[in-house]
């Protein structure tokens, strides 16, 4: 089987894959590897089927028995700590296990600064409390392409979330911690030393690479790693865990034999992997190195390939669902490619060629993972790949270690070397957010779908085959998917429209047939949270950061043809800085009447300081794209109330006429009457999120719409949408679709029809 392992790893992913996925995609999967081995590995043919039946019954007997044993009507819990307790602000979270051997994702707010004091030092792994509280099922994706934290939940075997009414010290006990748990409190101390003693520009960058923690990392550095391709230096991956055995091996032979020393490593690596936080690149990493340890101690022969395959395949027996987690298949993908590449790096003399192109193969095979779950590569990866690899590798990882080990002999030793390292992570984090500013060479080419899925892994696989044999012209053919890629939008006929779920705000998507035309009308925002500096979280929920501009990243829209903002209200632009300040905005859309927003006026002046172009539109005015016309029916003359100064736009699409309201209000709406009296509309956007100022009996009467649009926020403050408004929908017989039911709401539609779809059941 020597070399021959990793025909038994695929065997096992397609064998889990072919479990988790449709029968259709099943029954391909399956044949395509199956054909595979018949024509070209026949002997091995019958030994892979048997290890895809075993995986593929393994992972159906896993997901059958991953179901919960509690139930909603639960009030008293007796619970025990797991895991570290995480505080943000008044927020605490916490895996935590109950008597049936379930585990729970644990969500309290903290009253106040005297309470968040006592349970910092009260909560650690192995603490036992009886608390009283609810359970509540993790949350569906409520918009396109959203992270699915129900499916993340279950596939770490959570199925609740419980919400603690309280948590009395009184009511907890320590208990002996396990060894496991033992491992984890000297995690902790180890951070805390960190955050406590080192400089803050190092602090979140040495917890990252000495113990695989991000939580005290700046978010907006952390997103520029990210966006700039460099966020796996972030991890601690296998060049960490080869240069610290390396350098432990070296040492250690010096003082005793090599036999002791592989034995120390391999007792050694397990509690590494703890201490490091267990992530799976930290796993991969150190089970590879034990099965080399392990072979070498045996004076076995083991091929790099074959301890990937083997580690691979035990990872997945562990733990089959970590076939979904973007850190295992990152890690893995670009091992793979490394190891099979090895010998044409090698075949280069130069040191700089093998750099090159050792971060050339591993960014060309992580791309399309990169682009399912990021939407986006950055241009500037491979030549800071280059640069950030070794820095990371040879100066600040060894500088961090030893800052650490020079603090825990004397303080007074560490200070050199801190000052060094502070040095040196300064300047980088200054290359990173200067070049993670430069939006335009950031290539956003959204979500692929498994057809372009298949054409990268085709056309990637290509061009290592021809790679080999040093003909590099096969990279035009990945040129050529990402070239597709990025041009399908203005090939597909269809359109489409996206009441998006933004919670209590507002922001529509509009795409035209063969993207002729992008429009955002408003963006959402996000209300600035009252509270003690105790409640500050390190980073606030942000609705542009954390929907729109990600939702917008996942569609492939590079730029957006107009920003229309109906209004100044925070709810419906308080994001649209966020988005000017990640994608490109052609046009600014306001309204033609003085208004007193503040919020408004500072968002004029940022798009005249981007050259965006501001366009004031009042009633008659209209633009045509192709054979759709928009026409702006209001505003037309000055309101006390900003709410009807709202931008209104009429428009057919899909052989729907659309009434896109904003926030206008009961004067508003009989101006419109006034000004239009034989206007008709099928869908209606309803106007200030179905509050009773709005959607009069006299307005309906006229207008006679069949679908309603709510945008609302689930469990608002201001108790939208009015009992009175939904039933004088409901008397008219008019189909009400509202966010806060059923999540985003897309129409998927061509030149005369369309179809609306619901994110949620």
């Amino acid at each position: 089987m020597r070399g021959n392992i990793v025909y038994a790893a695929i065997a096992a992913i397609v064998g889990i894959a072919a479990g988790c996925a449709e029968s259709s995609v099943s029954l391909l999967v399956i044949a395509l590897y199956t054909i595979f081995l018949f024509a070209r590995k026949r002997r091995l043919f019958l030994f892979s089927m048997v290890t895809i039946c075993v995986f593929y019954l393994y992972i159906i007997y896993i997901d059958r028995h991953n179901e919960t044993q509690l139930s909603s009507r639960m009030t008293l819990f007796s619970i025990r700590f797991i895991a570290p307790v995480a505080m943000d602000g008044e927020q605490l979270k916490a895996i935590v296990e109950v008597r049936q051997k379930e585990k729970l994702q644990l969500v309290y707010y903290m009253k106040s600064a005297q309470e968040k004091q006592q349970l910092s030092s009260l909560l650690a792994p192995g603490t036992i409390c009886t608390v009283k509280g609810t359970l509540e099922r993790p949350a569906l994706p409520r918009n396109p392409n959203a992270f699915d934290y129900r499916r993340y939940l279950r596939f770490h075997h959570i199925h609740w979330i419980l919400q603690p009414q309280s948590i009395s010290p009184q009511h907890c006990r320590q208990i002996s911690p396990t060894v496991y748990e033992r491992l984890l409190l000297l995690r902790e101390k180890g951070i805390r030393v960190i955050e406590t003693n080192f400089p803050s520009e190092t602090v979140g960058i040495v917890q990252a690479l000495l113990y695989g923690e991000r939580a005290e990392f700046d978010e907006s550095l952390l997103e520029g790693y990210q966006k700039l391709g460099l966020i796996h230096l972030l991890a601690i991956s296998g060049s960490h865990v080869t240069l610290l055995i390396g350098a432990a091996f070296s040492i250690l032979i010096r003082f005793i034999t090599k036999e002791t020393a592989t034995l120390i490593l391999l007792i050694v690596l397990p509690i590494y992997i703890v201490l490091t936080g267990a992530s799976p690149s930290v796993i991969r990493a150190s089970l590879t190195a034990m099965l080399f340890l392990g072979a070498n101690y045996r004076k076995m022969m083991l091929s790099p390939l074959d301890a990937l395959s083997v580690a691979l395949i035990v990872m997945l027996l562990f733990d089959p669902y970590l076939l979904w987690d973007v850190g295992f298949q990152l890690s893995f993908i670009v091992s793979f490619a490394l190891i099979l590449s090895s010998p044409m790096i090698m075949s280069y003399h130069s040191v700089a060629f093998r750099l090159f192109f050792t971060t050339f193969i591993a960014q060309l095979s992580a791309l399309p993972f990169l682009l399912y779950y990021f939407f986006e590569v950055s241009l500037w990866s491979l030549p800071l790949n280059v640069i950030f690899v070794p820095l990371y590798s040879f100066v600040i990882l060894p500088l961090s270690i030893a800052s650490l080990l020079a603090y825990y002999a004397h303080p007074f030793f560490s200070i050199p070397f801190m000052w060094l390292l502070q040095k040196i992570i300064v300047i980088s984090s200054d290359i990173v957010a200067l070049f993670s500013s430069s939006r335009s060479l950031s290539l956003i080419l959204g979500r692929p779908s498994f057809f372009f899925l298949v054409c990268y892994a085709v056309a990637i696989l290509l061009a290592f085959v021809q790679m080999e044999r040093k003909r590099y012209l096969s990279l035009g053919w990945v040129a050529l998917v990402i070239a597709f890629h990025a041009f399908s939008p203005y090939m597909d006929r269809y359109g489409e429209v996206v009441l998006l779920d933004v919670g209590q705000g507002d922001c529509l998507y509009i795409e035209l047939p063969y993207r002729k035309g992008v429009y955002l009308i408003d963006t959402g925002g996000t209300l600035p949270r009252q509270g003690e500096p105790w409640q500050e979280r390190k980073r606030e929920w942000d609705v542009g950061k954390d929907v729109v501009v990600p939702f917008l990243k996942s569609k492939g829209v590079r730029h957006i043809d107009k920003l229309i903002a109906t209004h100044g209200d925070i709810d419906h632009i308080g994001a649209a800085a966020e988005i000017i300040h990640h994608l490109s905005v052609k046009q600014l859309v306001i309204g033609k009447v003085k208004t007193e927003s503040l919020l408004q006026e500072k968002l004029v002046q940022l798009a005249k300081q981007k050259n965006i172009e501001v366009a004031q539109l009042a009633r008659g005015d209209k633009w045509t794209e192709g054979e759709v016309s928009f026409y702006v029916l209001h505003p037309f003359s000055a309101y006390r109330d900003d709410n009807n100064h709202s931008v209104v736009l009429y428009a057919k699409l899909g052989g729907l006429f659309w009434l896109l309201t904003g926030d206008l209000e009961e004067e508003g709406e009989m101006e419109l009457i006034n000004a239009f009296p034989q206007l008709k509309v099928d869908v209606l956007k309803v106007a200030h999120h179905g509050s009773d100022t709005s959607t009069t009996e006299l307005f309906l009467k006229q207008m006679e719409p069949k679908i309603a649009l709510i945008s609302v926020g689930k469990h608002n403050r201001y108790g939208h949408p009015s009992p009175n408004v939904i039933e004088r929908l409901t008397e008219r017989n008019v189909i009400i679709l509202r966010t806060d039911r059923h999540g985003a709401i897309r129409f998927i539609y061509t030149k005369k029809q369309g179809t609306f779809f619901a994110m949620l059941p």
